[in-house]
């Protein structure tokens, strides 16, 4: 009799074991997919800069060809783009959705802190970057041979003072984004830290 008891409870224990394993599994997954989530979420504001880096190396180039600011200052634009466009696909490169549903969690949660340490890295050289290029565009507006250069100071104060409003909301938006990328390798790093 106690033979059977301890049959039924063995059984029991088996039973009860592979029903955790498969919940441990079935956790994993949802984990997983989760993340994947967040990830693709992340690589969406890689398409945003790429969108409007092509915005500014179209619309922009022939607006500010327009107004008759220097090929040079054109030049340094579209290089600025495509560098900022370069350096967002090699930071995001590291961080793929697919490697979330194969590479090991801890894995995974070191690409989000490199790649968060990245963005962190990449805001204080963009704002350099914008600084001088504004300081620049402030002077061919100011100084050089555009469409303003006969106008009153007045007005060309006027030009600089909307285009630096349309910095300030661009840099809004901008940091915006940048502090939801943060955000959601901040949740990716956490989920893995609970789960391991």
């Amino acid at each position: 009799m106690e033979t059977n008891e301890l049959q039924e409870m063995k059984e029991q224990m088996a039973l009860l074991k592979e029903t955790l394993r498969q919940e441990q599994i079935v956790n994993d997954r949802l984990l997983r997919e989760a993340m994947r989530g967040k990830v693709e979420r992340i690589h969406r504001k890689a398409w945003v800069v790429g969108l409007c880096a092509l915005y500014v190396c179209t619309f922009g180039i022939w607006t500010f060809h327009e107004l008759g600011l220097s090929c040079w200052f054109l030049g340094a634009t579209v290089a600025m783009m495509i560098y900022s466009v370069v350096k967002t696909v090699v930071m995001h490169r590291r961080l793929a959705a697919n490697n979330v549903m194969t590479d090991d969690l801890r894995t995974v949660a070191h690409a989000a802190k490199r790649l968060k340490k990245d963005y962190i890295r990449s805001l204080y050289g963009g704002l350099v970057m914008v600084f001088f290029w504004f300081l620049w565009l402030a002077l061919e507006i100011l100084f050089g041979q555009t469409i303003y250069a006969e106008s009153s100071l007045l007005v060309r104060g006027t030009m600089l003072g909307l285009l630096f409003i349309g910095g300030v909301v661009g840099f809004v938006i901008g940091y915006r984004m940048h502090r939801h990328v943060l955000s959601l390798c901040d949740d990716i790093i956490r989920q893995v830290d609970e789960e391991v």
